[in-house]
């Protein structure tokens, strides 16, 4: 399979959106002790999508040089794909506007709606999307959280993916941050996504302690498979599996020669193994992993007949109707083949 064109609604909105969150983040003094993982994420991102920029070492400096350093990003990003420029700037603006919240004015934040609405609804979103962003940011705020001041971004960025429907060759990649994991992304998992016909897509960590299950069950639930490196035990990855199994994703897991044993609660699944240390990585495991992938997505395809979506769908929706203590059709009860 070929691998798919880079920019998709999906990958744009979530990478450019969160490529603003980061740069405009990185403004506040108090993010002054993360800048130099903000700096490498950053950095990260734009070598993926072939940008030659590079901020500076030091926090101090970076402050001094944002307000002619993003319009320099910008024009990349509107020459690469209008979707990745146009999030970029209400990711931007969306950590400046709640790292400065204290300080405006209601004349500001009107004038700065008035900014943002078209935007908004050129992307399929109402203008109350605007006006639920500004309250949380006011109740944030009135408790002096700035956790929670930047869990209202990221809000936002769920609102951004709602109108999006699910992408076929997209696969979100459940990893840690840390080495060497973060350097395995261009390494071994997006080559192997690449040759299998997926478009990879990653999460961007935090910018403080803010929530993020907000934008990423949405996004997983967007996608068509999940990648998972079990190989650290990371919660964070063990949640974006169990989001991809909720959502009925494939998922394709790969832990390293030397981790262990994978999970209990998943050690009846395949894992492919990996070793990093071999002479002929990552070459060997790129092919391998593609294969690996390749032979995971036809199983899937395969069990996708017209009895088991139907049959699953009912399952679903005679789950949600008992939760919500609502009467059950018999029709219903027969497709999800439950006995009375």
């Amino acid at each position: 399979m070929p691998a798919p064109v880079r920019y998709s609604p999906l990958y744009s909105r979530f990478n450019g959106f969160c490529l603003g969150a980061f740069l405009g983040g990185a403004q506040q003094a108090s993010a002054a002790a993360r800048y130099r993982a903000i700096r490498v994420r950053v950095h990260e991102f734009l070598a993926e999508i072939g940008i030659d920029i590079r901020l500076p070492a030091r926090h101090e400096a970076f402050v001094s040089a944002y307000p002619t350093l993003m319009p320099r990003i910008k024009a990349q990003l509107q020459a690469r794909d209008a979707d990745l420029h146009a999030c970029c700037g209400l990711g931007d603006m969306a950590s400046l506007f709640a790292g400065a919240y204290l300080g405006t004015t209601a004349t500001l934040r009107r004038d700065l709606k008035a900014k943002v609405v078209p935007e908004l609804k050129r992307l399929g979103l109402s203008p109350l999307v605007f006006d639920n962003f500004a309250r949380g940011l006011a109740r944030a705020a009135s408790e002096r959280d700035a956790n929670a001041m930047t869990t209202q971004v990221y809000l936002l960025l769920a609102d951004l993916l709602q109108p999006l429907g699910a992408e076929p060759n997209t696969c979100f990649v459940a990893m840690p941050f840390a080495r060497p994991y973060a350097g395995n992304f261009s390494r071994l998992y997006r080559p192997a996504l690449e040759h299998s016909g997926f478009r990879a897509i990653r999460a961007w960590g935090g910018l403080v302690e803010e929530e993020y299950y907000p934008f990423i069950a949405p996004l997983i639930a967007r996608c068509a498979a999940v990648l998972a490196d079990l190989s650290a035990r990371n919660l964070n990855v063990a949640n974006e599996v169990g989001l991809a199994h909720g959502a009925n994703c494939p998922t394709f897991l790969v832990m390293r020669a030397d981790a262990g044993s994978p999970p209990s609660n998943l050690a009846d699944l395949a894992v492919l193994r990996y070793n990093p240390r071999a002479p002929d990585w990552p070459d060997r495991y790129v092919v391998n992993l593609s294969k690996f992938v390749r032979m995971h997505w036809r199983d899937y395809a395969a069990s996708l007949t017209h009895e088991h979506l139907i049959h699953s769908s009912a399952h679903c929706l005679l789950q949600m109707l008992r939760a919500a203590r609502q009467p059950v059709p018999d029709a219903l009860l027969e497709l999800a083949r439950i006995q009375h």
